[in-house]
């Protein structure tokens, strides 16, 4: 079964912040907010996601974020808008597939220049 559009805005986003700060780094991910940027509703290929978790252990607050997704890009632009990194500029992730013969399709990221 095809996964929607939603699940996979959150999967991106989950996926980068993985990436980033590792299975531990994630703990209590929490999605705050998910809605189509472009409005085409459910089948928008952008959407506004703001989540929160708790980036270490010793994390006495959960940092929040704002990212914005483009699917047909799979492009992925975030920022903290609350907690530990509030403040910091907005950075621009692409997300891309890799195969490999001994594992399952995963997803790899590239930053790229943040333009605002």
């Amino acid at each position: 079964m095809a996964q929607t559009k939603q699940i996979r805005a959150i999967e991106l986003v989950k996926s980068l912040f993985e990436s980033i700060h590792g299975n531990l780094g994630l703990l209590k991910f929490s999605l705050e907010k998910l809605e189509p940027n472009n409005g085409d509703g459910e089948n928008s290929d952008k959407w506004l996601v703001i989540c929160s978790f708790y980036k270490t252990l010793s994390s006495q607050e959960p940092t929040v974020y704002q990212a914005d997704v483009d699917l047909k890009e799979n492009l992925v632009s975030v920022k903290a808008i609350k907690g530990e990194t509030e403040g910091e500029i907005k950075k621009k992730y692409r997300m891309i597939e890799e195969s490999s013969p001994n594992s399952e399709d995963s997803e790899d990221i590239s930053e790229e220049e943040s333009k605002g």
